[in-house]
């Protein structure tokens, strides 16, 4: 590779966009404008906002149903508060009052009553009834809150006094609020919130557009081909272009960085006295600017991959909208309570990137998990970039000129129900179907709802495409019978497949602990107690083994067996495992789905992974029930983890037994 190559395509590209208006506002002149003009005036409006309403006039109707001198005492006290305005009306019925507070024409309906305690001591109960979706209601229902709970104070103290017992006695336990987080912590605790998430989002919005327009662009404009004939070769051409998306995202983060860093310090400066000398640490955002860098060029391989294999600026946005769809997703971590780093959410990306910044912000950061993040990305843009660089040098993907198949595939043979596009769309929908009607099903009563869930959701939408196709169901299904030897082998694997696939399961544990509430709606799942062994075996076991196979290995797994076997294979377990619905189980289920589907094209015959899917099934079912009972299953049911060199002997066993199926069968 020709460095000098690279860099004049470098310049080239940096030229051409900084000669275009839109990229030098939007990347350059917006972050430095944009960031004080919301910023300070946000906080300046918002801190009005809060200074109004506070101030404003607040209308309160009474309703005092006991009428002694305490439950006055409590009305003068509800009068005394400013800003109240005592709603002095007619008694109207109970229910026009809450209307009017429902819909905002008053802010609070107070019901004074009483009731006697089992002592016989008079206890008055106030019911504030406020609309907590309004602000002003809100505020008011605090007001009373506050002025009702001194009151209480005061009225307790003068009954003790009347039998002759000093008041400090309800001082019994006193809580002191101390606080012994620095401002400089408080401030990074808020600006960890919103900043990963905002960094994240700019990042990749950024990018996508330099990037739509460098390749993209180009095939649009027609110039694409005056490059490729100049003297750079491809790789030099990816990596020159690769450099300038990274230039310009740089610069932006940078821009957008210092633009946060100068207008936080000015809100900071015209904060109160508490953050008066408050400095923001300078060297935490040069950290986080330091983090950013592998982040950016993450983002920058794969919208470079994205550009290179769309036609046109249109087509590549509409590849781009899912990847800034699910980064934003994604970075939202950063809002949500519970989440600590570590090893492995260093390992989800972008999750890692917003933990990380949210923790430099803290100062709680660990060096460890910083370089891990930083190493573990760089790995992932090496694979990236190659993967540009094989897009580039395609002539097949660089040139691609085709249009995208129509949607209908009510052709003349009714064949395209086996697109790769449309066998798609059908698991999105029946993924769907299984979230929206599945898991109610199930909510309401497991063990038939799961029935509902495999025929009428898993099963009978297959059928009806394959019938209404007019396709042969039982050449495209599958349902051949194979060698005897096939079936044995199938079920001998039973045992150490669900060993690996257990072990694995408390590796993920180790990265993301698995809360003991699911593990115990799992052992529930499994319980026999209830339906009895053979009504839950048949819906656990058998049920899912038939109506998942024919869904996946039957007819998802035919849509991509043109990408050759093991791609069909991965591709389809990767969606069986997504359609499980279920983080922790993705992992292991699609590990499953590849050996299943390994059986299946190695076979040829659905009945095979069918018969593998019912015994891992009835296995964990056995296991679950009965395993303390049979000395062999005793560890794999047992409260202790399996030692982890089970996998060992349980990879040999699956890696002999993997020899004999290529043996006794062809591949079909």
């Amino acid at each position: 590779m020709n460095l000098n190559k690279v860099f004049t395509v470098y310049k080239k590209e940096m030229l051409d966009l900084l000669r275009d208006r839109r990229t030098v506002i939007t990347s350059f002149v917006l972050p430095v404008i944009l960031y004080p003009l919301l910023m300070i005036g946000f906080s300046s409006m918002m801190s009005r906002q809060e200074m109004k309403l506070e101030e404003q006039e607040m209308t309160i109707h009474i309703e005092n149903r006991v009428q002694d001198d305490t439950s006055r005492q409590i009305v003068e006290a509800i009068h005394d508060i400013e800003t109240f305005q005592i709603m002095e009306t007619p008694s109207y019925e109970r229910q026009i009052y809450l209307d009017m507070v429902e819909d905002n024409s008053i802010q609070a309906f107070v019901e004074i009553s009483d009731s006697t305690t089992t002592q016989g001591l008079k206890v008055y109960l106030v019911t504030v009834n406020f609309n907590k979706s309004d602000d002003k209601s809100s505020l008011s229902y605090n007001k009373l809150y506050r002025a009702l709970t001194s009151l209480e104070h005061d009225i307790v103290g003068a009954r003790l006094e009347m039998i002759q017992v000093d008041r400090d006695i309800l001082n019994a336990v006193e809580v002191i609020e101390k606080n012994l987080a620095p401002p400089e912590k408080m401030i990074g605790f808020a600006l960890g919130k919103f900043l990963p998430y905002l960094l994240i989002i700019l990042t990749v919005s950024g990018a996508s557009v330099i990037a739509g327009d460098l390749v993209a662009g180009e095939k649009e404009r027609g110039t694409l081909e005056t490059i490729l004939v100049s003297a750079a070769k491809r790789n030099e051409l990816v990596v020159g272009k690769y450099l300038t998306i990274i230039t310009i995202s740089f610069i932006t983060v940078l821009l957008n960085l210092f633009s946060m860093y100068f207008s936080f310090r000015h809100i900071i400066g015209q904060a109160g006295a508490e953050f008066t000398g408050l400095q923001l640490p300078i060297g935490n955002f040069a950290l986080i600017l330091l983090l950013m860098l592998p982040l950016i060029t993450f983002f920058s391989a794969i919208l470079l991959s994205v550009s290179t294999y769309s036609r046109n600026i249109k087509e590549a946005q509409s590849y781009q909208t899912p990847l800034i769809f699910g980064s934003i997703m994604l970075s939202m971590v950063s809002f949500l309570p519970g989440f600590e780093l570590n090893a492995g959410f260093a390992l989800i990306p972008i999750v890692n990137y917003s933990l990380m910044i949210r923790d430099v912000l803290l100062s709680s950061y660990s060096l460890s998990m910083f370089f891990l993040i930083i190493g573990y990305t760089i790995i992932l843009d090496v694979v990236l970039i190659y993967v540009s660089i094989k897009l580039f040098n395609s002539e097949k993907v660089l040139f691609r000129t085709e249009e995208e198949k129509s949607l209908k595939f009510w052709g003349k043979g009714k064949k395209d129900v086996f697109s790769t596009q449309f066998v798609f769309i059908v698991f999105l929908v029946l993924l769907l179907g299984l979230f929206y009607f599945g898991s109610k099903w199930q909510s309401q009563d497991l063990l038939n709802g799961l029935i509902k869930t495999q025929i009428f959701i898993i099963l009978l939408p297959v059928i009806i495409i394959l019938r209404t196709s007019k396709t042969n169901i039982k050449k495209t299904l599958s349902l051949r019978f194979t060698k005897p030897v096939n079936y044995l082998l199938a079920l001998l694997a039973a045992i150490p497949a669900l060993v690996f696939v257990a072990v694995l399961g408390q590796i993920i544990n180790l990265f993301f602990p698995i809360s003991e509430s699911y593990l115990e709606a799992m052992k529930q799942l499994m319980t026999t107690s209830t339906h009895g062994f053979w009504y839950s075996l048949f819906v656990i076991a058998v049920l899912p083994g038939i109506c998942e196979e024919i869904l996946f290995r039957g007819y998802i797994i035919k849509g991509y067996t043109k990408f050759g076997f093991w791609r069909a294979i991965i591709i389809s377990s990767i969606l069986f495992g997504i359609f499980h619905l279920d983080p922790f189980r993705l992992v292991p289920a699609s590990l499953l789905g590849i050996w299943m589907g390994f059986l299946l094209l190695k076979t040829g015959s659905i009945f095979v992974p069918i018969l593998a899917h019912f015994a891992n099934n009835a296995l964990a079912l056995i296991i679950t029930n009965f395993g303390e009972n049979i000395p062999i299953l005793n560890t794999l049911e047992g409260e202790e983890n399996i030692p982890y060199w089970y996998i060992i002997p349980a990879g040999i066993i699956i890696f002999y037994i993997y020899k004999m199926f290529d043996k006794f069968n062809k591949q079909v």
